[in-house]
């Protein structure tokens, strides 16, 4: 995988845009609605920084770990697995060799979100994160499925209802998360990349075509509706759990500039959730409804936009799912000998799970919001910086661990106002 990994700036930039512009700018417009345009311009500027900031901190703590490892001859793999069964864990694994930063680049070493929450805070920080990951992989599945029944009942004029379109959806996708494979689904990736972009850019141009049509004095600011912009702003980085990911299919010469490409392109993906939340509201102000598409006049060509859409977010399920898979297989199948029977029986309850849950939170917004305050919170903000203090101890300056404590501080304040918000909110519905 290092040396086959992404080279050129084109391809990183690609990997990374990819992984971050999903589903949840199609909340956006919503969200500002309800926010205000300054007030969630802003916040969702803030979000973006700091966002950048933590995840960045996530390769920091990687390589520290590399470094402290390289120390004591032992595989990173074998030391984990020794200090959980003794229960030494929460005990520092690996000894300081004075190594740089580029010696361990160049060590081929794959270290996983879930290894660094063991090496940070033990068995239970692996559980932590290895529960986040899970939790939100299973909720960002979700909001694909109301997406795509929402809108195929909505352009079949409720000939077949929402529910419907779901029980109908969910045989087929048992059958793609089965795949053990992702390099099977390539090509449904490929074309799903770019139906994404083209159904966002055509959502563009719908939006400044109608700002004329529209007669409002758009919401500026509004604090009521910050706790639920807030969650959707932390969901639409749902790609923070792959971080380590992303930096690792760059190849070994290509690693130095991973955080440069990084920067600018977050700050890309940000600019254009900010546009297009904003554009969408301006345009079909208090009528705006959840899922911008929603609003898009009747026609074949909206009606292509948005069946692009839900073939994308239909082939991306079984791509969301796979860590998640991945994660529980680890936890729960032992016997290699029956691993593909259990494997396929935890496929299905994943799945069929995902369809229940569907059921009981239907608005897709919510649902978002959810899934944003709760684990998006925990990936992006407090683990990042909670691991970055545990990892680093000593060797921080006051200015790194008051970031550090800012980010954590920022990470809690999201979920509890945030989760409190989607509480209140499904009690109403």
């Amino acid at each position: 995988m290092h040396g086959d990994g992404a080279t050129s700036t084109t391809t990183i930039f690609a990997n990374i845009f990819i992984s971050f512009i999903g589903a949840g700018i199609l909340g956006m417009p919503f969200a500002i609605k309800e926010a205000g345009v300054i007030e969630g311009s802003v916040v969702m500027a803030i979000v973006g920084i700091v966002s950048v900031k933590a995840m960045l901190l996530v390769i920091d703590c990687k390589y520290k770990t590399i470094q402290k490892k390289c120390g004591n001859g032992k595989s990173l793999k074998a030391k984990n697995s020794e200090a959980s069964f003794k229960g030494e864990a929460k005990q520092p694994l690996f000894v300081e060799d004075g190594k740089n930063l580029r010696e361990m680049k160049d060590q081929d070493q794959e270290i996983d979100y879930g290894d660094l929450g063991l090496y940070a805070l033990g068995p239970i920080g692996k559980m932590l994160v290895d529960t986040s990951i899970v939790v939100s992989q299973i909720g960002f599945s979700c909001g694909y499925l109301i997406f795509i029944s929402e809108n195929i009942a909505d352009m079949t004029s409720d000939h077949f209802s929402k529910f419907a379109v779901l029980m109908a959806m969910l045989p087929p996708l048992l059958v793609l998360v089965n795949f053990r494979h992702l390099k099977r689904l390539a090509i449904f990736s490929i074309f799903a990349d770019f139906a994404n972009v083209f159904a966002y850019c055509v959502v563009f141009w719908f939006d400044f075509e109608h700002f004329d049509r529209v007669r409002l004095h758009p919401t500026l600011a509004n604090l009521d509706g910050l706790p639920f912009f807030l969650g959707i702003a932390i969901y639409c980085y749902e790609g923070a759990g792959m971080i380590l990911a992303l930096e690792l299919s760059c190849a070994k010469e290509a690693r130095p500039k991973f955080r440069k490409i990084f920067k600018f392109t977050l700050g890309l993906v940000t600019t254009l959730t900010i546009t297009f939340g904003a554009c969408g509201y301006l345009s079909f102000g208090t009528t705006t409804r959840t899922i911008i598409t929603l609003n898009l006049p009747p026609g074949p060509f909206p009606v292509i936009v948005r069946s692009c859409l839900c073939f994308s977010l239909f082939f991306t399920y079984p791509v969301m799912m796979f860590p998640a898979v991945a994660i529980l297989e680890k936890q729960f199948v032992e016997d290699k000998k029956y691993q593909f029977y259990y494997g396929s029986l935890i496929r299905v309850l994943v799945v069929v799970s995902s369809g229940l849950i569907v059921m009981v939170i239907p608005n897709f917004s919510i649902l978002m919001s959810l899934v944003g305050s709760s684990c998006c919170t925990l990936l992006s903000f407090i683990f990042p910086a909670l691991f970055h203090l545990k990892i680093f101890q000593d060797e921080l300056t006051f200015s790194q661990r008051a970031t550090d404590f800012f980010i954590i501080g920022v990470g809690m304040i999201g979920t509890l106002i945030g989760t409190s918000d989607v509480i209140r909110r499904l009690r109403s519905h």
